[in-house]
């Protein structure tokens, strides 16, 4: 076995090879002499060397086992200072069976004599969680009653082995918790207690306490009967020693004379092997530098995986010294996953397979790095040791896996365009195609490797002359560089459109060995093309087609850009446009359309012609042909639409007014009542003034006073009239800023009137301070009593002590205003809600169905709202929202 403890070696003198011969000579000579006294004091020597012999081993025994007490007492009393726990335990136990050979196990029992802690943990004598018995617990007895370390009787194992145990007592605080104990084996025991030069002097057999012989060393020839008993203190067993004969000689004369012969023999021998010696020191100091400087790991590994030996490259590649890598596992240093299978190939290798193996393995550094090892495992069973040499072929792997990664990448790449690539060598057979070329042709990957043209996607008749010119081109290097567009036929018959664009195809050399096509399904594209340019045509003929006049222009410089006939006709009676080479022009006309730009959608009168037209003009932005932004203007000839709305408003405003006069008409009746009472009070003031002024009875005093009553009830008749003819003339809408209080006082003058003639009352709910409304206030008025006339006929079968309208306003936010009229009638159905502000339709036996109709085009001509909900008191609650009048 190799070992190397400094890096350089020692050199020898010349004369040291001579030694082995002097050596032999000097040895035989000194026997020659020394043989005839060596048989008269053999006797007294072997005595003597014997009873000193013992006295010396006896000691060397006394101490050997008081330090193997005091480390098993040092255990216990951590133990017992809880300065222990079970990873210490096996750390500090492992070393200690280590250094004593004799040790098999190390164990905490605790008061129960159960096994808590073993050491070693897997392979072991003895199981976690055993009970103690017979002798093991007879210690451990006497051991917490004494408190003292006590060595237990013998006990043979289940194998048969003898065995001794030594347990100490473990204290914590005074008490007993348990006992550390130490299984000694006592066949080892023997063979390694005593000193090596007194085991190899004598044959040594280890007795108990009742003379049964427990172990032994190897059985040697005795040397007469003479014996020396050495007592093992404390233990109860005593080693008896007997001296063994060094040799055997019958005859002294023959001894010497073979002794000479060999010696002359010898040193003929010598002559030669000296040379031969010489030669070999000279190879085993060059085998020594090149193991020390050998960049791969060289060591010798035990069956058990053990290293007994590593060179410098262990230490350069793991990153440990020399001294910490000897005397651990081998298997320590591989990957968690691979020690098993490593591990059982050992024990394989020493036994029936003695075969070499060659395996990769990846080991740990020191910094935790990870390196790959192939490793060539050389068993010696007759040395029982394994020869490993390894090479690091980290980066060897590292390049394959990336090697592998871009052949993974660039293979993903290539499965995923959906461009066809083919390469073709120099005489136009294919070598390669990936999957997208197999997917536009429709043929296999092995149908297509191999061929030559003409190939099997290629169009028969007069387009394979076109195929095969296409093939020359590229076979020559005249392919077009932008590429060539044309047909090919798929498998299924299916002829599509195919762009090839042809590369050359370099290899590693630099060499040309072939040609690579891209082919890409253009299709979708020339029928794209050929929809587009058919959607051009549909589009120019539908935007001639319109009845409007279409326009493109650039907002920035207001170019003319495009336009469809009617523009022309509209804009350009003279032609001038038709004129031009080019659409594109500058028409400074269109400054005019493009007034407020923000606004999508306009209504201009434009005097085109004779006569003067209404355009609504639509606006749209878009990006022309070239990217920039534009402005898409659509002209729509609106005169006869204009004219109709105008006609509709002005129909709209007498239907108002005819429906003010309905609504006076029906409360004719009632203002001819309210009319009454003045002029009847008026009638009969006169009447009494005149009877006085007959009788000569009156005077200035007395007929003031009813000349200011006939005054007050002719105000009051002017009033109603005044009011009445106010709401019934028709006159423009102005809408203006007006006081919703005197909107809503003006209207409950003419509703009062409706309310006492039906036994109700109005409760007027207005805020102190309400802001300005821009409204019309006739029109609203309108609205108002509508709707308050409406309630007021709601509630005919209401109990005239519930007849109670409440008219209200609160500000819904600083841009309106809400306005609500809440009756306590009969409500409305929830199917007739929908309906109910339709025209022509009404719940009223002899109304016309406009009245609520012409309140929502009222409200909604002031940008207002008006719907209807259900009154939780009852009835319904009418609401309308009013415009405030911006500062």
């Amino acid at each position: 076995m190799l070992r190397y403890h400094s890096t350089t070696q020692r050199q020898r003198p010349s004369w040291y090879r001579l030694f082995p011969n002097a050596s032999i000579v000097l040895f035989f000579l000194t026997m020659a002499v020394m043989l005839w006294a060596l048989d008269s004091r053999e006797a007294e020597q072997l005595r003597t060397a014997l009873a000193r012999d013992a006295l010396w081993a006896e000691q060397t025994l006394q101490l050997h086992l008081e330090d193997n007490l005091n480390q098993l007492t040092e255990l216990a009393r951590e133990a017992g200072r809880d300065d222990l726990d079970e990873s210490g335990f096996q750390l500090q136990a492992a070393q200690f069976i280590g250094n004593t050979p004799e040790l098999l196990a190390v164990v905490r029992a605790d008061t129960g004599m159960i096994l808590r802690w073993i050491a070693p943990y897997e392979d072991g004598p003895l199981t976690l969680g055993d009970g103690l018995s017979g002798p093991s617990a007879d210690a451990f007895v006497k051991a917490r009653i004494e408190s003292r370390p006590v060595y237990s009787r013998p006990y043979q194992s289940a194998d048969g082995q003898w065995r001794i145990e030594l347990h100490v007592p473990v204290l914590r605080n005074g008490q007993f918790v348990g006992t550390m104990i130490a299984v000694f084996n006592t066949g080892t025991l023997i063979r390694r207690l005593p000193p090596s030069w007194f085991a190899e002097k004598y044959q040594l057999e280890l007795i108990d306490a009742e003379g049964r012989e427990i172990g032994h060393n190897a059985q040697q020839r005795l040397s007469g009967t003479l014996s020396e008993k050495l007592d093992l203190p404390g233990t109860g067993l005593a080693i008896i020693a007997r001296p063994v004969k060094t040799a055997i000689s019958p005859s002294r004369v023959l001894q010497l004379g073979l002794i000479v012969g060999l010696t002359l023999l010898t040193l003929m021998s010598l002559l030669s092997l000296n040379r031969h010696i010489r030669r070999r020191v000279s190879a085993e100091e060059e085998r020594d530098r090149v193991y020390r400087l050998s960049q791969d790991l060289l060591g010798i590994i035990s069956p058990e995986g053990t290293l007994l030996e590593v060179n410098p490259a262990f230490e350069t590649v793991l990153g440990y010294s020399q001294a910490q890598l000897i005397g651990t596992s081998f298997l320590s240093y591989l990957h968690p996953s691979e020690r098993d299978m490593l591990k059982e190939g050992f024990f394989d290798m020493l036994g029936a397979d003695q075969s070499h193996r060659y395996v990769e393995t990846r080991v740990l550094t020191r910094e935790g790095a990870t390196q790959w090892i192939v490793w060539a495992l050389s068993p010696l069973p007759e040395s029982g040791v394994i020869y490993v040499s390894g090479r690091d072929i980290t980066a060897k792997k590292e390049a394959q896996e990336a090697l592998w990664q871009e052949s993974t990448f660039r293979k993903a790449m290539e499965d995923s365009l959906v461009v066809g690539l083919r390469a073709i060598d120099l005489e136009g057979r294919i070598t390669y195609v990936n999957p997208a070329f197999c997917d536009i042709t429709g043929y296999t990957e092995q149908e297509l490797l191999g061929q030559l043209p003409p190939y099997p996607y290629w169009r028969s008749g007069e387009a394979a002359e076109l195929h095969q010119r296409h093939m020359a081109a590229a076979l020559a290097g005249n392919a077009p560089q932008h590429g060539l567009e044309t047909l090919i036929c798929r498998k299924d018959g299916k002829e599509i459109h195919v762009n090839l664009l042809i590369s050359p195809l370099i290899d590693h050399d630099g060499q040309h060995t072939g040609w690579m096509t891209a082919m890409t399904d253009i299709t979708e594209r020339q029928e794209a093309k050929q929809r587009l340019e058919a959607s051009h045509e549909r589009f120019v003929t539908v935007i001639e087609g319109l009845d409007a006049a279409v326009a493109v222009v650039d907002p920035a410089s207001h170019e003319l850009l495009f336009c469809n006939q009617h523009y022309r006709q509209w804009f350009d009676p003279d032609n001038v446009l038709g004129q031009e080479e080019s659409v594109s022009c500058c028409d400074l006309r269109l400054a005019f359309l493009m007034r407020d730009a923000e606004r999508s959608e306009l209504d201009l009168q434009l005097q085109l012609a004779n006569p003067p037209r209404w355009l609504s003009a639509r606006r749209r932005q878009v990006r022309w042909v070239d990217g920039r932004p534009t402005l898409m203007v659509i002209l729509t000839d609106i005169t006869q639409q204009h004219e109709a709305e105008q006609r509709y408003e002005q129909q709209m405003e007498k239907l108002q007014a005819t429906s003010r006069l309905v609504t006076m008409g029906e409360m004719a009746s009632t203002l001819a009542h309210e009319l009454n009472q003045p002029l009847s009070a008026i009638a009969n003031y006169q009447a009494g003034c005149i009877e006085r002024l007959r009788q000569g009875r009156a005077s200035a005093e007395s007929l003031l006073p009813v000349m200011e009553k006939i005054t007050a009830q002719a105000e009051r008749a002017g009033k109603i009239v005044r009011r009445v003819r106010e709401f019934v003339k028709q006159s423009e809408p102005d809408r203006k800023p007006c006081q919703l209080t005197d909107i809503v006082e003006a209207t409950l003058a003419i509703a009062d009137i409706e309310a006492r003639r039906y036994a109700a009352t109005i409760d007027l709910q207005l805020p102190s301070r309400l802001p300005e409304v821009c409204v019309d206030p006739i029109l609203i008025e309108q609205v108002l009593l509508n709707l308050i006339k409406n309630g007021i006929e709601a509630m005919q079968d209401t109990e005239p002590a519930r007849r109670q309208l409440v008219v209200s306003a609160d500000v819904l936010n600083p841009r309106r205003v809400e306005v609500a009229i809440a009756d306590r009638g009969h409500g409305v159905p929830a199917d007739l809600k929908e309906r109910l502000f339709d025209a022509f339709f009404t719940t009223k036996k002899e109304g016309m169905g406009m009245g609520l109709n012409i309140c929502r085009t009222i409200i909604e001509f002031h940008q207002g709202q008006l719907w209807v909900e259900d009154n939780p008191d009852g009835g319904s609650i009418f609401r309308l929202t009013l415009p405030v009048t911006e500062a």
